[in-house]
């Protein structure tokens, strides 16, 4: 629909013909310039909106159609020299913003920046435990603290994020017919965002078309 819409618009305009491969490269960045600006927008508060015009509300309905959960299990970090410096939880490979981490036993784990952890673990009154847990942000994924292990069994538990994932990149895949691609439904890959995205999408592909 999205790429029909856009043909006609550019065939008004005697702008030409915008092949698939040009429309699939638009049509990510497109959908990708959407996505990120939900968190931007997500931070407005406008109280005198009603439900239906609320933005805040409207943009975390968005968001929601991309909310996961995840069972991530523990990997190891090696530097430069390959020698494994310490062990952590690896994002998902569609990972784009972290909501919350939950331990075995449904204990919620808090987050501690870098240069704060080592206060908090000395603290006896804020020192983590098993039922107290906390974490800290590694390049490729979480460090968590204490480790669910614990050292004390053979197999190592999961640790359960909740985040916000990336939409999956968008394919409108053809078969040439005639010297004339044809939309092949089978091997194609839909937009991911809301319905209501739809005039967005064919606003900004046309602007990335000139």
């Amino acid at each position: 629909t999205v790429y029909q819409r856009v043909l006609a618009i550019l065939n008004k305009e005697q702008r030409g013909y915008l092949p698939p491969v040009e429309f699939n490269l638009f049509a990510n960045q497109a959908q990708q310039e959407i996505f990120h600006s939900y968190f931007s927008l997500r931070n407005i508060v406008d109280t005198n909106s009603s439900d239906y015009s609320d933005i805040r509300s409207n943009v975390e309905e968005k968001i929601s159609l991309f909310e996961n959960e995840a069972l991530i299990e523990k990997a190891s970090f090696a530097n430069t020299s390959g020698v494994t410096t310490q062990q952590y939880y690896p994002y998902p490979s569609n990972f784009y913003h972290l909501v919350s981490v939950i331990y075995p036993d449904d204990y919620r784990a808090e987050e501690v920046s870098a240069k704060h952890v080592t206060y908090v673990k000395r603290s006896k009154y804020t020192k983590p435990n098993s039922k107290s847990p906390i974490y800290v942000r590694h390049e490729g994924g979480l460090v968590a603290i204490p480790d669910p292990n614990n050292g004390t069994e053979t197999t190592e538990p999961s640790i359960t994020i909740n985040y916000v994932r990336t939409p999956s990149e968008v394919e409108w895949d053809y078969t040439m017919v005639n010297s004339k691609p044809l939309y092949n439904a089978n091997n194609s890959t839909d937009f991911e965002l809301h319905s209501s995205e739809l005039t967005e999408l064919v606003l900004k592909i046309c602007q990335y078309a000139g």
